[in-house]
């Protein structure tokens, strides 16, 4: 049966008769409802809800669908002379700060521009969109605009300022799309890149969800990140296969496209080894690798290392200790005690075993001040069998390792040439010394052991180790120096191959050009311009030599200890600005270069990407939608770097447009045509360099 909708007339004149069928309802007050619905009733004709309101004070019938907002209503309570407005049930506006009561309206630009603002601040900062109905905000946005005094003789409400939830999150969806077409035509351009994935289940609403991150080079060897998103997972099952299907059905949307030349970093899970085996060169993760080994000294018997092989871990001592422990701190943080030290005791993620070693830092901090917490508990005879020394010899012993992992934890820089000096590094510390206690003796044992065989090397890490500057003779690993400059060689002679191919139809197409120009005009040279004639004279720099790895062999001889500076003797360089200063003496060894730093040796990027969304997702916004917390990290993490090439890429078309208009006609040149067609060439390939950073 169809309700029965009266016009506003019809209405007024059974209003005005007092028709018992016309009922005036109050709207049920929510969390969500407009604080205007406080001046108006709904209006019932035999029990049918109709199009319009009526206001308390004048009985005046307004127009109003639930679709079109309360703008009407605001706009009649904000002129409407029987409403007082400083018993008004919405914020006091600043006109109370103002000697006049006449208020302005807003223009639509700067309502657009401050709705943008906020979409950004809740999509930057990780807030709430009911944010901006916050009393102690508004209170902040009046003060600040009270501050800018725009005019002495007009008030703005500051609730006319501030845009609806509603309107935040629909300016979400609007801004995300942007940005994504943005980054799609940024990954359409790549011929390299390294993806970064891992899986993660949230635990509130128990959806899973798939962070894919995109790495790449550009063209003046400057490092992007980009996260590609926090997808909820809907796969058929969560095999790999059905992972890898679901990672490709991704990819596609932004025009990107695994194959063995492109690289995958994973976790070490069974999963990730089977998914992406193949069309991709996959890296496991360094972090990943040590803590499962260290997981391993502190909580296992034995390993399974096939299904026919099992290894005995023997680390009994410090196994016990480290229980004792870790009982203990899950009993003080159950006891409300913390307050009574001066460090609050932590415990530690099973997934990331090298919050154990934080854990044990601060229990050694405390340890003088437990017993006065469990003085009364069962716990005081876990804590007499804690041996104070054995626990500063773990913890000091542990000091190392905390180390490797900040370092490999980087994500704003190349890494993936850490990881054999820093493995070497550890196995060294597990170096039997003399005085060490039998529990330290049985953990450098075993770590040592399994950092060896457990922590796997490719030979991507052996390149990216021998392309920096101030590792690549090997000091601190010497057995690894020959395997690395043959796959050094390998990957020079495929880079020199693939150059030369796209290269040949390239000067194929213009000698014939030149031929024939230099034939036409070598009978008449044009007289070179009085600078011209005091330029240098040209030096060819390719070698006469016949070797292949000429190029190669000089960069291995070269001594580049002038190059850096005294705190570059304590610290990493920046490779990329290295290979980028040196790319006209080593144009091939730079391409490779600007390859394998794109890889990351950890997916620690994807650990923060999930790390945000529990700040996103949190117990009051357990009802936000998947694809809208998706779209939420996506410009957390993406907004900033994309509006930033925006307008480098603004300002570099402008540039060259404005270059293009002053070049000099061919009649004012003084260059012979066959000179100045390869002047035009050089020219064209190095702004193409300049303009094309997503090489």
């Amino acid at each position: 049966m169809s309700k029965q909708l009266l016009t506003g007339k019809e209405l007024e004149k059974l209003i005005k008769d007092n028709d018992p069928s016309i009922k005036f309802v109050e709207k049920k007050k929510t969390s969500k409802s407009s604080e205007y619905w406080g001046y108006f009733h709904i209006i019932f004709f035999n029990n049918d809800r109709q199009e319009y309101v009526s206001c308390n004070k004048c009985k005046k019938l307004l127009f109003h669908k639930s679709s079109n907002g309360t703008n009407n209503l605001r706009t009649h309570a904000n002129s409407c002379p029987n409403i007082n407005k400083t018993t008004s049930l919405c914020q006091k506006t600043v006109h109370d700060f103002y000697s006049s009561l006449k208020q302005s309206p807003i223009p639509k630009k700067i309502k657009l521009s401050i709705t943008e603002a906020c979409t950004e601040f809740c999509a930057l900062d990780g807030r709430a969109f009911d944010v901006m109905k916050g009393n102690g905000f508004k209170k902040l946005v009046k003060t600040v605009f009270d501050a800018g005094r725009l005019t002495n003789k007009s008030s703005i409400d500051v609730t006319d300022l501030l845009p609806h939830p509603t309107t935040i999150s629909r300016n979400v969806t609007q801004l995300y799309e942007q940005c994504k077409v943005q980054l799609i035509d940024i990954c359409e351009k790549l011929t390299s890149f390294c993806l970064i994935v891992d899986n993660w289940t949230e635990t509130y609403t128990g959806i899973s969800y798939c962070g894919i991150a995109l790495r790449y080079v550009g063209g003046d060897h400057q490092l992007f990140t980009f996260i590609l998103g926090c997808f909820p997972y809907n796969g058929v099952s969560h095999s790999s296969q059905h992972l890898r299907e679901f990672v490709d059905k991704i990819l596609q949307e932004y025009k990107l496209t695994l194959d063995p030349t492109k690289f995958v970093v994973t976790d070490n899970e069974p999963k990730m080894l089977s998914a992406f085996r193949e069309k991709c060169f996959r890296i496991g993760c360094a972090d990943h690798y040590l803590n499962k080994q260290l997981q391993h000294a502190f909580q296992s018997t034995e390993i399974h290392v096939n299904k026919n092989s099992i290894e005995k871990v023997e680390c009994e001592l410090a196994q016990d200790l480290f229980l004792q422990v870790k009982q203990i701190v899950s009993f003080v943080r159950r006891s409300h005690q913390q307050q009574k030290l001066s460090k609050k005791l932590q415990t530690y993620s099973e997934s990331r075993f090298a919050g154990a070693i934080i854990m044990l830092d601060l229990f050694q901090d405390c340890f003088f001040q437990l017993p006065e917490i469990i003085l009364n508990s069962k716990m005081m005879d876990n804590y007499n069998l804690i041996d104070k020394e054995l626990l500063d010899d773990i913890c000091k012993f542990l000091e190392p390792f905390q180390e490797v992992i900040d370092s490999l934890n980087v994500d704003q820089e190349p890494t993936l040439h850490r990881v054999i000096p820093l493995r070497q590094y550890l196995i060294k510390k597990c170096d039997v010394q003399e005085g060490d206690s039998v529990a330290i003796i049985q953990l450098k044992i075993f770590l040592a052991r399994r950092i060896q065989s457990a922590w796997f090397i490719t030979d991507y890490h052996r390149l990216s180790t021998i392309l920096h500057p101030k590792l690549k003779n090997f000091d601190f690993c010497i057995h690894e120096k020959d395997k690395s400059i043959s796959v050094l060689k390998e990957e020079f002679e495929k880079f020199k191959l693939i150059n030369s191919s796209s290269c040949k139809n390239v000067i194929n197409s213009t000698q014939v050009n030149i031929n024939d120009l230099s034939t036409t005009n070598s009978t008449t040279p044009k007289r070179k311009n009085l600078l011209a004639q005091c330029f240098d004279s040209r030096i060819n720099t390719i070698s006469s030599s016949s070797n292949v790895y000429q190029e190669v062999d000089d960069y291995l001889a070269a001594d580049f200890s002038q190059s850096f500076s005294d705190r570059d003797d304590c610290d990493d360089i920046d490779v990329l600005l290295f290979w980028r200063q040196q790319q006209h003496l080593y144009p091939t060894l730079s391409s490779i270069a600007k390859v394998v730093c794109a890889v990351p040796a950890s997916n620690t990027v994807i650990e923060r990407l999930f790390s945000a969304a529990k700040n996103v997702v949190t117990e009051k916004r357990t009802r936000l939608d998947s694809e809208k917390i998706n779209q939420l990290l996506f410009l957390q993490k993406n907004m900033k770097t994309l509006k930033e090439l925006s307008s480098n890429d603004f300002q570099r078309k402008r540039t060259t447009s404005m270059t293009s208009t002053a070049r000099l006609s061919p009649e004012e040149s003084s260059c012979t045509s066959p000179k100045q067609l390869r002047l035009d060439i050089n020219d064209s390939d190095h702004d193409s360099d300049k303009e094309n950073i997503l090489d």
